[in-house]
């Protein structure tokens, strides 16, 4: 499982004598851009007092993993506001909206300066820290806080289609000449935010910019496809060579949503291209017979 680190730097100022911290504030909401492909586009980073905009952070995007039920992360708090004030303890919260307000979540038993939260879910996660003071006689917590917004990258599901333009899924390589490519597309892009229960609003997948390479796998030889050399959600199929055809697309996050990804397994989402009935689409070029030979089997 890999962890990240993040620092939460010079957000907590002001000192006060401690008071009860309000359960319910006006909602500051990430809000995603139409289409994705930076972090910027998905207004992850820091935010001072829930107010103005978003410090971007590139780290505060992270992968999914399946196999561990989402990343771990590690957050660390400043040990002083920068003005001269040092840190004796920490309230730490986990931030969720109705849609129209949000809720300060305490978490409990997290007073150091630094949190780490394991298993998180796909889509966003709001997190604040506040400062408290310890002068021996009185304890003051701060007045203003940071805030840190996280994206969790979805897994994502893909759809596919194919138009026959008329021809026959079955044909000879003399007819060749007069076919119209078949076209196969990426009919959707979808994203899984089921096991996020925060209510924060996150984007659809077919919002996140991608890349797509598709294959052909011939005569069953699974572990040798072919490598189409399309990088498009759209794919004429033009084949020359006799044999019988499927078709598969992977689908990846582009790299500028998020870096380090070519060693990833699980970042990578494969369909195959299917019927309507389920059963793989299946392509049958049938070579061209050679001329038949004359022997002579009788004489009477």
């Amino acid at each position: 499982m890999k962890k990240i680190t993040l620092l939460l730097k010079n957000g907590i100022i002001a000192m006060m004598v401690m008071a009860a911290i309000p359960t319910a504030a006006q909602i500051v909401a990430p809000q995603p851009a139409a289409t994705i492909s930076t972090p910027a586009d998905l207004n992850v980073g820091t935010l001072n007092n829930n107010t103005g905009s978003v410090t971007v952070l590139d780290q505060a995007v992270l992968f999914y993993n399946p196999a561990t039920d989402g990343p771990s992360l590690t957050l660390t708090a400043s040990l002083d506001d920068g003005n001269g004030n040092t840190f004796t303890s920490y309230e730490w919260y986990n931030i969720a909206t109705d849609g129209s307000s949000e809720t300060e979540n305490v978490i409990t038993g997290e007073t150091a300066a630094t949190l780490t939260r394991t298993g998180l879910a796909p889509g966003y996660h709001k997190f604040r820290v506040y400062g408290l003071v310890n002068d021996g006689s009185v304890i003051c917590q701060s007045e203003e806080f940071q805030d840190i917004i996280i994206f969790v990258l979805p897994p994502l599901t893909v759809e596919t289609a194919f138009d026959d333009k008329g021809n026959p899924l079955g044909y000879c390589l003399a007819d060749l000449a007069s076919m119209t490519p078949i076209e196969l597309s990426v009919s959707g892009v979808t994203a899984d935010y089921s096991a996020n229960a925060n209510g924060y609003t996150n984007p659809l997948g077919e919002a996140f910019a991608v890349t797509y390479q598709w294959f052909a796998v011939k005569d069953g030889d699974t572990d040798n496809p072919i490598d189409l050399e399309t990088t498009t959600e759209n794919y004429s199929v033009d084949l020359d060579q006799a044999g019988s055809y499927t078709f598969y697309v992977e689908v990846k996050y582009v790299d500028s949503i998020k870096e380090d990804n070519d060693d990833r397994d699980y970042l990578t989402y494969t369909n195959q291209v299917e019927n309507t009935d389920g059963t793989p689409l299946t392509i049958v070029v049938t070579p061209i017979p050679g001329a038949p030979t004359i022997s002579i089997s009788s004489v009477d």
